[in-house]
């Protein structure tokens, strides 16, 4: 082989490696943009008026405007009439420490006697806001391995749910509770940084 021959290809394989090192380092920085975008959205999410930055002293006004009643320093209530013997019950935790900050919304119906419908309901729309902007995070634009270990189920007009309504792991800082239907609503978000 000639010099000649030996030059060209050593520049052809500093080529091909600066192509591959640029196409992995763009897709480094996609992977972090991409994380980026998530961390602020799971950032902005509000349940019922509050995100996982809401202020903590602002916290027990926001809920008290809307009716929930403070039982002690993480849990807030409240109940509503349905008919003359059932009730939904709203249940919120907000729970801040030094390395993590976590909300929970649950929402069941309560007393007289459950009758099954043929039809299903559709999913209260407060909370189909909520559910579908959660169920983006986790299930949308995801790997289908992904996608089968959060267990995500396809979502509807009546049924969002991932993880089998358990706090699904996201990355290593994020997790997300998302089960929601028109009977009962498990929704959450949990910030660790530890």
């Amino acid at each position: 082989m000639n010099l000649q021959n030996e030059d060209n290809i050593k520049r052809s394989i500093k080529l091909i490696l600066g192509f591959i090192l640029l196409s992995l380092g763009g897709m480094a920085a996609s992977n972090a943009s991409s994380s980026n975008q998530r961390n602020s959205l799971l950032n902005t999410v509000e349940i019922s008026g509050i995100s996982i930055t809401t202020p903590q002293d602002e916290i027990v006004g926001i809920l008290d405007n809307q009716g929930y009643t403070q039982v002690n320093s993480t849990l807030f209530t409240k109940q509503e009439q349905l008919d003359s013997r059932r009730k939904t019950i709203f249940r919120i935790e907000v729970e801040y420490t030094a390395n993590s900050r976590q909300i929970t919304y649950h929402r069941s119906l309560s007393g007289g006697r459950v009758k099954s419908s043929v039809e299903e309901k559709p999913i209260p729309a407060n909370e189909m806001k909520i559910a579908q902007q959660l169920y983006q995070i986790v299930c949308g634009n995801v790997s289908e391995t992904d996608k089968a270990e959060r267990s995500c189920e396809p979502a509807a007009l009546t049924r969002i749910q991932a993880g089998q309504g358990r706090f699904v792991d996201i990355d290593d800082h994020w997790s997300v509770q998302l089960s929601a239907t028109a009977s009962s609503s498990a929704i959450g978000i949990r910030f660790t940084d530890e």
